[in-house]
């Protein structure tokens, strides 16, 4: 067993400028947002809107993807992606917003640092859909890789928020199915505890620069209706997490949600698992997705690949991708071709 946990400090003054401006414009609108079924949907088609203007090169190639019957679409970057090499990325957005459009300016970055194809999951969500649905989503799409011919020593698990929380209970539901686990998993800022009881809760909650507490508590009660939230599969810093695989968790010492990745990273201890706790001092919540502006998060990504590269096995050292993904071309504000 190994668990380490390692700081990174804060040097760019981007960082500084994003956690003023979130500080005080974000997260005071947010906190005045009235959430609701109409307010879910509108945010789902409005979230994605404007994450699409995010830049993806040219060497990006993307297409739609149903695996298990599960929606998606996969991304290729560049020529150096293994093709037996698969990250199975699930999005965050607390369970009600958010999509594999949304989150393409981590995606495309995952496929150039990790050399691998991404399969980017548009699991079911709330308001149409609470638990259980997107781990049944998960699991189902993860079967379907398995039974396609992927080995699950070439497949990683990885999300950011709600997708970190989506992780790791699915590799606990695998386990209980007895089916193999991923290599490895990647959880980015995970949200492992919809109980909201962290003491980063408290502690944060003034230094958080997006997100209010009122917000994550009623998302939470969306997800898990007619649920315990503090059930293990729900709340993953309740579960036991003997036979996982290695743990990369990722969080900025800001967030209302440290204190979720410090528990999970105590939780792979306890259990006698791998896992690399990296504390970014001051960074946002998912600080990943401007990496386009921000230079800790070019740096978090490139540890994301180097944690990666350790993990798979060098049996697929000479495969390359033998066919590249259609583009897709300039989406309209519904996220569609």
């Amino acid at each position: 067993m190994k668990n380490n946990k390692k700081h990174y400090p804060a040097l760019s003054w981007q960082g500084r400028a994003i956690n003023t401006v979130g500080r005080g414009m974000v997260k005071p609108v947010i906190s005045r947002l009235k959430f609701s079924r109409r307010f879910m949907k509108f945010s789902q088609l409005g979230f994605d809107a404007v994450t699409l203007a995010l830049p993806v090169p040219s060497d990006v190639h993307i297409s739609r993807a149903q695996v298990g019957g599960v929606p998606g679409e996969w991304l290729i970057t560049g020529r150096r992606v293994r093709s037996n090499r698969v990250v199975l990325y699930f999005h965050g957005g607390a369970y009600f917003f958010g999509s594999p459009r949304s989150h393409r300016a981590v995606t495309w970055r995952l496929s150039h640092y990790c050399r691998a194809k991404v399969l980017a999951l548009d699991y079911r969500q709330p308001p149409d859909w609470a638990y259980p649905a997107p781990l049944e989503d998960a699991v189902r799409a993860y079967k379907a890789l398995l039974d396609t011919g992927y080995s699950s020593e070439h497949i990683v698990f990885a999300g950011d928020s709600a997708g970190g929380n989506l992780a790791l209970v699915t590799m606990l539901r695998l386990r209980e199915l007895k089916l193999p686990l991923p290599s490895s998993a990647v959880l980015i800022s995970p949200w492992g505890d919809l109980t909201c009881s962290g003491d980063s809760i408290r502690d944060n909650a003034d230094k958080e620069p997006l997100i209010p507490l009122g917000a994550l508590k009623f998302v939470s009660a969306s997800y898990s209706q007619g649920y315990d939230p503090a059930s293990p599969m729900i709340s993953p810093v309740f579960a036991d997490f003997t036979g996982l695989p290695p743990l990369l968790v990722q969080v900025g010492s800001n967030e209302l949600l440290y204190s979720d990745a410090v528990r999970i990273a105590e939780q792979a201890e306890k259990a006698g698992a791998d896992c690399q706790l990296q504390v970014w001092d001051r960074m946002p919540h998912v600080f990943h997705a401007l990496a386009a502006w921000l230079p800790e998060a070019g740096l978090a990504l490139q540890e994301i690949g180097a944690f990666v590269h350790g993990h798979l096995s060098d049996r697929d050292r000479d495969r390359h991708v033998r066919a590249r993904a259609t583009v897709v071309g300039r989406l309209d504000s519904a996220g569609k071709g």
